[in-house]
């Protein structure tokens, strides 16, 4: 069997605990269980949010057998809205967690109980008057379901909720500080307990009371929600509610496998329950296996401690990097230190994968006209897997990772993190086998420093093509492509120079465009443009290497090079008499293309005018379109007789 489980905010206690639940039960079954995540909450940008949250349409649910859906976890309504509709369009059997939704199966965790508990418990047995609440973000089921509990039980003990003694956090422990600070500054009296609802905003509650010279339990009660190892872990250990997270993924996965083998399916509400302990004034009733805990924060001391330097290592690495493949070097590098059992960068492109600078395949305007959402085609240029780093060319988004990466064993479990830089997306990375995404939220900064220097290198080769293409602008014809008078006086000199060096002579030809203004006055200027291009055309296809061809007015070219002698020069001006000839031939036109030439061949002298130099070359033109219209007035006249 193979799942896909939709879940936003992994590092927080509660969504791991549900994810870890749904695993237990799925490898041992031998269930490929396919986890989508990311990192976007309230307090995060639109752009950013928008680049997180793509992930969820990364997924062909019609490719797995069920679903496990965590839509409280993820922020946009729009966004979840979607998920929902491609999940009922795709027709695959899903269950939702703590949300209702027609035509999924339903598995959830009741919001209620804890906190009447806990508000009951505050004024009957502590005895509390004055009760401020710290909500989640406006519109969440969970943070909506404890606010109502709190306003209820409240009223039911006789006691007015005024709006300023609710603040509406993010779940973030910078939300519970300025919850406090907004507390602090009412005229109103300062509460004798704040209510949180999680353990994450409690703590950061904490310690702003803290700094403000507030005692936990003895001037201000505190209580949380989650149950969390930090919360349970502190001085004083706070008072919270224990949520059967690992019971309902475990749940989840349990309805979704009966569904699917055509079991009955009944769908329950797990009940949470308030544990009371120090922060709200009670006795530690519950005993912490001191060594364990001991053990755990060593460990996670060390983990930490190795993990930043990493994190801080490849971020600077990162930043220096220059080129695509150097920003790969690093990735397998710093990926190999934090020892993932599989890694695949994915990449979108729309060209043939990772030769040179690939990264200017990647998602440019010029490449990728939907920036915002995945390629049809992507590739991998950093596979590590079985301890060795390989790569993948191309193959459909849809397949999310080629057959050959999957594990051949069953249970095997995949995570997928979207690798986006604001809402320009990148690609994703796949974890294999992997509780990295889970145990450390320093791996998902490791992503970021990523994200950071594909942009950057983005930016920088995007800069270099506008410097490119503004040089070009300045040194280059906009018309023919050829260089333009201000191309021609910076390079000339160099060629002047070479030439003094090697005693050379030097080669100024002079060309003028035959029937310009007639072609102008018949056809258009438009015709007339294609008219002074096909003469370009035929110039740099004789032109060689070394020589500056400059566009030098309206119909006017000059050739400047060295080393010709006097056969050198007519062979030339053959050349390009026998490529007018050839474009006439081919040309449907109803003129022919013509020109004018004269050449001059001279020493070359150090500072030379140019201007001078041209004007040789100048005179010797006119002195052939002279001798050309004498040629032609008396061939009419032959005509005529």
């Amino acid at each position: 069997m193979k799942i896909a489980v939709l879940v936003a905010g992994v590092r927080f206690d509660s969504q791991r605990r549900i994810i870890n639940g749904i695993l237990e039960d799925a490898i041992q079954d031998g269930t490929d269980v396919y986890i989508f995540t990311c990192d976007a909450w309230t307090y995060s940008t639109s752009y950013y949010n928008k680049g997180e949250t793509e992930i969820f349409r990364l997924p062909n649910f019609k490719d797995y057998d069920g679903i496990i859906l965590h839509g409280d976890t993820i922020c946009d309504k729009e966004v979840i809205a979607q998920i929902v509709e491609d999940i009922h369009e795709s027709g695959v059997p899903c269950v939702s967690l703590n949300i209702r939704y027609d035509g999924m199966l339903y598995a959830g965790m009741e919001n209620e109980n804890g906190i009447t508990e806990i508000v009951n418990h505050l004024i009957r047995d502590h005895h509390a008057e004055r009760i401020n609440f710290i909500s989640g973000p406006i519109g969440n089921v969970d943070a909506t379901g404890r606010l109502n509990a709190f306003r209820r039980t409240m009223e039911d003990n006789g006691l007015q909720v005024r709006e300023d003694s609710i603040f509406y956090g993010d779940y973030h422990p910078e939300s519970g500080k300025n919850a406090v600070e907004c507390f602090y500054e009412q005229d109103t009296e300062f509460p004798d307990a704040i209510i949180a609802a999680n353990d994450e905003m409690a703590l950061g509650a904490f310690y702003e009371l803290q700094d403000k010279g507030y005692r936990v339990p003895e001037d201000v009660m505190l209580t949380g929600y989650d149950n969390t190892f930090v919360g349970r872990n502190h001085y004083p250990k706070l008072t919270s509610v224990k949520r059967p997270e690992t019971q309902i993924g475990r749940r989840a996965y349990g309805m979704l496998k009966d569904y699917i083998a055509g079991k009955e399916v009944k769908e329950e509400e797990l009940i949470c329950h308030p544990v009371f302990t120090e922060s709200c004034g009670c006795k530690d009733k519950i005993a912490e296996d001191v060594i364990d805990i001991r053990k755990r924060y060593v460990k996670e001391k060390l983990d930490i401690t190795t993990y930043s330097e990493i994190i801080k290592s490849s971020s600077a690495d990162l930043t220096g990097a220059v080129t695509f493949e150097q920003i790969l070097e690093k990735v397998r590098k710093y990926a190999e230190m934090m020892e993932v059992k599989e890694f695949y960068l994915c990449m979108c492109v729309i060209e043939e994968a990772f030769r040179g600078e690939v990264l200017q395949k990647i998602n440019t305007e010029m490449d990728m006209p939907d920036l915002t959402t995945y390629a049809p085609e992507i590739c991998i240029p950093i596979v590590y897997k079985d301890g060795k780093f390989s790569q993948h060319g191309r193959f459909p988004v849809t397949e999310l990772l080629p057959q050959e990466y999957i594990g051949k064993a069953e249970g095997n479990f995949y995570t997928v993190i979207p690798v986006h830089y604001q809402e320009r997306c990148y690609g994703y990375c796949v974890l294999g086998n992997s509780r990295l995404m889970f145990d450390s939220e320093l791996f998902h900064m490791f992503i970021m420093n990523i994200d950071n220097a594909l942009e950057n290198l983005r930016k920088q080769n995007m800069l270099n093509a506008m410097v490119e293409r503004l040089n070009r602008m300045w040194v280059y014809d906009t018309l023919t492509g050829v260089f333009n008078r201000a191309g021609f006086f910076r390079f000339a000199p160099k060629i002047i120079d070479e030439a003094c060096k090697k005693k050379e002579d030097l080669f100024v030809l002079f060309l003028d465009l035959d029937g310009l203004k007639s072609i102008n006055d018949k056809y258009g200027h438009d015709e007339g443009d294609a008219f002074i291009k096909a003469m370009a055309n035929v110039l740099s296809q004789v032109h060689q290497h070394g020589q500056l061809l400059m566009r030098y007015g309206g119909d006017e070219f000059v050739v400047l090079s060295q080393g010709f002698s006097r056969k050198m020069a007519d062979d030339y001006v053959a050349q390009i008499e026998a490529g007018i000839e050839s474009y006439n031939a081919k040309s449907n036109h109803p003129y022919k293309l013509d020109a004018s030439m004269g050449y001059s061949i001279m020493k070359p002298e150090e500072n030379m005018d140019l201007e001078a130099l041209i004007e040789t070359a100048d005179q010797e033109m006119y002195k052939a379109k002279k001798e050309k219209k004498s040629q032609k007035q008396m061939e009419t006249d032959i005509h005529k007789k």
